[in-house]
């Protein structure tokens, strides 16, 4: 049975989500602010989060980076939010998937059952890949456009390495970064979702807050 943490301080809603996905055969455990949400992540292994932004103590936005610096839990944030800055935010924190409220109940399952999908192929492929294949090899096979892929290759070179959007904004897009243009992270959004559906882990890419973004060879599910 898969186990899904519900993070919102809306009581009734978390209510209403709890017996909504009881019905539908997952195992839920809901937390009202992001202290106690992390606190059971810490203890309970989840196989997806489903996480408000506006939240105490800890927002979702925060969570969300916590959450994937530690773990590799698929993460579709709930949120009254619903412009396309707060979408890019929630996009470069982590989440999986964004979606506003008031929301559809049977979208929210759609996207629930299409993300556990997606995590279980992910993983049976990384099982699958051959060990004489590097990540290097296996990043060239993933269908990205020019400028993804110039983007890619230059945080590869770094492995490992901090780079701060400035540097990648002005070495591989050929212009100065300026405080709204919000071009660069949606082409790294964009790499992201295409190392997902290659079979890899999205966390090769580490998005770095207030300093930029990190390509990492070696990560673990």
């Amino acid at each position: 049975m898969s186990k899904i943490l519900v993070v919102d301080d809306d009581i009734v809603l978390c209510e209403l989500l709890q017996e909504v996905l009881e019905e539908e055969g997952y195992d839920v455990h809901c937390a009202h602010c992001g202290k106690t949400g992390l606190a059971y992540l810490q203890e309970q292994p989840v196989d997806l989060v489903l996480l408000d932004v506006m939240l105490p103590h800890i927002d979702g936005m925060q969570m969300a980076r916590r959450i994937c610096q530690r773990f590799a839990t698929p993460i579709i944030m709930l949120t009254a939010l619903g412009d396309e800055a707060s979408l890019l935010d929630g996009l470069q924190a982590g989440a999986d998937h964004y979606m506003a409220k008031p929301f559809n109940v049977p979208e929210l399952l759609a996207r629930i059952k299409s993300t556990m999908r997606r995590v279980g192929l992910e993983k049976q492929r990384g099982s699958n890949v051959s060990t004489d294949m590097d990540i290097t090899e296996q990043l060239r096979r993933i269908p990205l456009t020019g400028t993804e892929s110039e983007l890619l290759e230059y945080l590869v070179k770094h492995n490992g390495i901090v780079v701060s959007k400035a540097e990648l904004q002005k070495a591989v897009l050929k212009k100065e970064l300026s405080p709204f243009d919000r071009n660069l992270d949606m082409h790294i959004s964009n790499i992201r979702r295409k190392i997902v559906q290659s079979g890899l882990p999205k966390q090769h890419i580490k998005t770095v807050r207030g300093k930029g973004y990190s390509f990492l060879e070696v990560v673990g599910f």
